[in-house]
């Protein structure tokens, strides 16, 4: 328990250190909850809007519903139809950026402080108002098919998804946000004005923002904008954890020069105190699997471990080789011997300074302060996690993270993508993680 002592006493001697003084929350008069972060180093503005629920909203029939809506949605409004949309986009430069992911969809707008009220302005009637123009419908039903066919065709891409099945069968987490080809061939335009009218709710949303405009002046832009959103809400259950309960392997065929290798396993989920320490201690792994999988025996040019951010979380290891049964076995036993033998203290240290610094790089980005924002907001009920995480590890030693990874993982969950007529599929068992 060494672990979660130590963590919690840094939390609560660096939170106030560590968390901006220029954040302000507020509430708009039908719910949508805002978090704005002002910063006036330039006339850049930086927004997202998040819509929560993911996966959860989501059933076998209509993954990916959701992405497609918002995607028909953003193709032009009743105000704003698609070439006086596109017209916006043009004078303006703007820039929308999307993302769907097991726990939220969000959308970002990165654009010039002036032009931030008619963006928005339009932003607000495509969601409420959509043209759904027949032609645009089946231009995104078009072009998501081939998102999904070419993520498909791409093993690099697709190794996590088969993964999941090992790790996650029956989970929340198996609704993909994304869809399948097969559920988008068959949406309707009644499904996507359903799944908006239920989705576009205030009590669904959450806007954060980094950039000059003042947080009073932004309560008015946004109030014009999405003041007119219906009130309500969907009210989720907390996802549920994940019950591997034996190290597990699937392996799918396929025509293909090297094979491609991830293992998935259990992490604390988030807001646990011991989630720091875990992506601490998976961050060493990454540094390691390069020095043994290539430096050491040259079996890849491509290997890295990690954990997620998720409301549950998990653990992950990937490696691509021409002979995944050494490589997955050398890579299984890194994660074991980590477990058994704490490392150099020197490494550690070196690792989260490392962290810190990209990390303090990534935040110089409106967008990734917007996102972090957002996420530490949906998955751990508080914006200011966002910005003390790295405090909270600074103290932690080798024993720590040998500690945190043995109270968490147990079993793995295996993809395998080979091709078995080369690879022996007798070899491909799975393998042991500590």
């Amino acid at each position: 328990m060494k672990t979660i002592f130590l963590a919690t006493a840094v939390l609560l001697g660096s939170l106030y250190a560590s968390v901006p003084d220029n954040v302000e929350e507020f509430t708009l008069s039908n719910g949508v909850r805002v978090i704005t972060r002002t910063i006036d180093n330039n006339e850049i503005e930086g927004l997202s809007l998040f819509i929560t629920g993911g996966s959860s909203a989501l059933t076998e029939e209509t993954q990916g519903l959701e992405r497609f809506s918002l995607e028909c949605a953003m193709m032009g409004s009743e105000d704003f139809p698609g070439p006086q949309w596109r017209a916006l986009m043009d004078r303006t430069q703007a820039e929308w950026t999307s993302s769907f992911n097991y726990d939220y969809s969000r959308y970002h707008l990165r654009c010039i402080r002036e032009d931030l009220p008619i963006l928005l302005s339009a932003f607000g009637n495509c969601l409420l108002n959509p043209e759904l123009d027949p032609q645009a419908f089946e231009q995104v039903r078009t072009s998501t098919s081939q998102d999904l066919q070419e993520k498909y065709n791409d093993p690099d891409s697709w190794i996590w998804f088969v993964a999941n099945d090992a790790f996650m069968p029956g989970h929340t987490y198996r609704r993909l946000p994304d869809g399948t080809v097969e559920t988008v061939s068959g949406f309707t335009q009644e499904d996507v004005s359903n799944m908006l009218d239920e989705r576009i709710r205030s009590g669904n949303l959450l806007v954060t923002h980094a950039g000059p405009t003042e947080p009073e002046e932004l309560r008015e832009i946004l109030e014009i904008a999405f003041g007119n959103i219906p009130e309500g809400g969907q009210e989720y259950a907390p996802v549920e954890p994940f019950t591997v309960s034996n190290d597990t392997i699937v392996i799918q065929h396929r025509d293909v020069p090297t094979a491609y290798a991830v293992v998935k396993f259990n992490a604390p989920p988030q807001s646990h105190e011991d989630l720091l320490p875990f992506r601490t201690a998976t961050t060493v792994i990454n540094d390691i699997l390069w020095q043994v999988l290539r430096t050491d025996n040259a079996l890849t040019y491509a290997t890295f471990s990690g954990a997620t951010s998720y409301r549950e979380n998990w653990g992950y290891m990937y490696v691509s080789s021409p002979q995944p049964a050494l490589a997955c076995s050398l890579m299984a036993g890194v994660l074991a011997d980590m477990i058994e033998n704490p490392i150099d203290e020197d490494i550690v240290r070196g690792t989260i300074e490392k962290s810190r610094t990209r990390a303090n790089l990534m935040a110089a980005s409106k967008d990734d302060q917007c996102r972090i924002m957002g996420n530490s907001e949906i998955c751990t009920g508080d914006w200011r996690n966002a910005y003390t995480m790295f405090d909270n590890i600074s103290e932690l030693s080798s024993e720590d993270l040998s500690d945190v990874l043995n109270r968490w993982v147990v079993y793995g969950g295996w993809g395998i993508i080979a091709d078995t007529t080369v690879v022996s599929v007798e070899q491909l068992q799975p393998w042991p993680l500590k």
